[in-house]
């Protein structure tokens, strides 16, 4: 009886660690399934914010090239506006010219009629 009852108690031991570990497996599974949950959420993630960035990437070489044609149209233009200044008068040169006005105009200069002049010779 004495076999029997050690052997019984060996057995519920071997049954209650066979239980234990079945129960850590559990758990470690367990574990394990949630820690790829989040690994993939995470790959998911990266994934999603890398087609962003991409994107944002594509978007800012687009404007810098439009960026850099216009300012290549800037440059032609500006060109096109210095050539047509180089024919233009100067400041200096208006000023002269506006110094000849002065001179010839009547508003500004009094003149005397023939009358007024034979007036002054008569003195």
């Amino acid at each position: 009886m004495k076999d029997d009852f050690r052997t019984q108690a060996i057995i519920q031991e071997l049954v209650r660690r066979a239980n234990e570990t079945s129960r850590r497996m559990r758990m470690l599974e367990q574990k394990f399934e949630s820690m790829e949950i989040r690994q993939n959420s995470y790959e998911e993630s990266t994934s999603e914010k890398v087609e962003s960035i991409n994107t944002r990437i594509k978007d800012i070489e687009v404007k810098v090239n439009d960026s850099y044609v216009e300012i290549l149209k800037l440059k032609n233009n500006l060109s096109k506006i210095n050539k047509q200044m180089e024919g233009l008068a100067r400041r200096k040169e208006l000023k002269e010219i506006e110094r000849m006005f002065e001179l010839l105009s009547p508003i500004r200069n009094e003149f005397v009629t023939r009358n007024e002049l034979e007036e002054i010779h008569a003195r």
